[in-house]
């Protein structure tokens, strides 16, 4: 199923478990950062299938006739923030070594979003390559959903562009409110990640529920190749292009890369005190297995 057909993703429902514990004075005091049914005002949105009548903002239907919604603070709900990597390894072109990586990536990120709607939570997304491309603050509803992913979906192959992290990171640093749930998806190629790169995400864990969602193509995993075949294939972060013959054993040798590269991955993610998830498939069913897992796992623990 592609990630263009929304209804897959209006159904996802991944149970949320923060690990965040509220850092107010007084027990119970936190400043709330979602919409729900309190009485202090929060701010004003056009009326969607699904809203509560009851929220329905009388004096504008009256004068104007236009249908709005007063939303107001909710002291029980987490803004949930999605941090995309765009760069060149995760972008879709017929020469991708690894075409499935940007597939996974949607998928994960529109599983990510519509869960967030579907519990009520405000969400956003940030994406980025060497530049930050776009930013789209936390805000509910469905259809601010299905823009995020049309947006995410309609980019275009523009070329091998690296990915700035620390670029990306201070952006995160400054522009999520603390007590959020930020998601970082990416394949994590950029030759940043190839030294220790934990002291740079330490300070996220520490504001955030930073949580790194890794992305792997089905090719990088045990997969066998039955024949050599030569492939033309683009630089993923900045290399230009060349044709690979591609033997059953150099497959291998690709695999073993990327395995040992996925344990200094997860060493990092240790070092820093970050939650991780693998996504290798892209079955929609291994994203909502794999997401789930990872919060089921956080319940038992606590």
């Amino acid at each position: 199923m592609g990630p263009r057909d929304s209804e897959s993703f209006l159904r996802s429902r991944i149970q949320f478990y923060s690990r965040l514990k509220l850092k107010n004075i007084f027990p119970g005091e936190w400043e709330s950062i979602y919409t729900g049914d309190g009485i202090e005002f929060m701010g004003i949105k056009p009326f969607e299938p699904g809203d509560d009548l009851r929220d329905l903002d009388l004096y504008t239907l009256i004068r104007s006739g236009e249908e709005e919604i007063i939303e107001r603070v909710s002291g029980r709900q987490l803004r949930v923030f999605i941090w995309a990597d765009l760069s060149g390894s995760l972008q879709k072109s017929e020469e991708a070594f690894f075409p499935a990586r940007r597939e996974i990536r949607d998928n994960a990120i529109g599983m990510l979003a519509f869960s967030a709607w579907n519990a009520y939570s405000p969400v956003g997304l940030c994406a980025f390559d060497r530049e930050i491309r776009k930013f789209f603050p936390a805000r509910s509803g469905e259809s601010y959903c299905q823009e995020m992913m049309d947006w995410v979906l309609d980019q275009e192959y523009e070329g091998p562009v690296p990915g700035d992290i620390p670029k990306a990171m201070a952006f995160l640093m400054e522009r999520v409110p603390p007590q959020s749930m930020v998601f970082f998806i990416s394949d994590f190629q950029a030759p940043f990640f190839e030294d220790n790169f934990s002291d740079v995400f330490k300070p996220a864990a520490e504001k955030f529920d930073f949580i790194t969602v890794a992305v792997r193509d089905p090719l990088e995993t045990n997969i066998p190749l039955p024949r050599s075949a030569i492939l033309a294939v683009s630089g993923d972060e900045g290399g230009g292009h060349q044709a690979i013959h591609l033997t059953p054993r150099k497959l291998r040798e690709i695999q073993a890369v990327s395995t040992s590269h996925l344990s200094h991955l997860r060493g990092n993610f240790r070092r820093a005190g970050i939650n991780h998830a693998v996504l290798e498939s892209v079955s929609l069913e291994h994203c909502h297995e794999a997401l789930s897992g990872l919060f089921q796992s956080r319940r038992r623990a606590r």
